[in-house]
């Protein structure tokens, strides 16, 4: 704090005092503990979801996101998830990069990421879905 006159000792002792007394008479509240939040779906051929930790408040931060994509069909295809999010004061949906499971059936991808956006992240989701070559054939999607 800048003074721009002068400030008598028994006042600037006044004013400590009372600076002790209010920071001693107010609660601190401890950060907000880690939460975790997830998603998922199923289509023909595919089901995954996503787990997605993040500090309650802070939609700058950066978020751990676990993505997982399962193949359930014999059918030549190949399975895909995505990381969906909602940037903050926004409706507008961010779709993240594809991840995708050439394996076969039965088989499972998981994806272990991190997501940040300089716009924040109010909201997140999961997008599942079955494709042929670049072609989407099907797909489902869940919000946490």
């Amino acid at each position: 704090m800048k003074y721009t006159g002068m400030i008598g000792r028994a006042t600037g002792v006044v004013l400590a005092a009372t600076a002790l007394t209010v920071g001693t008479a107010s609660t601190s509240s401890a950060a907000a503990p880690a939460r975790t939040v997830s998603a998922s779906c199923s289509t023909t051929g595919a089901s995954g979801g996503m787990s997605s930790t993040f500090t309650p408040g802070d939609f700058f931060g950066e978020f751990d996101v676990t993505l997982s994509v399962t193949d359930t069909k014999a059918d030549s295809h190949h399975v895909r998830v995505r990381y969906l999010t909602i940037p903050v004061n926004s409706s507008a949906v961010r779709p993240w990069q594809w991840h995708s499971l050439k394996a076969g059936k039965g088989e499972t991808l998981v994806y272990p990421t991190t997501a940040q956006d300089s716009n924040g992240i109010q909201d997140m989701g999961v997008e599942v879905a079955r494709f042929e070559g670049d072609k989407k054939l099907n797909s489902c999607t869940d919000w946490a």
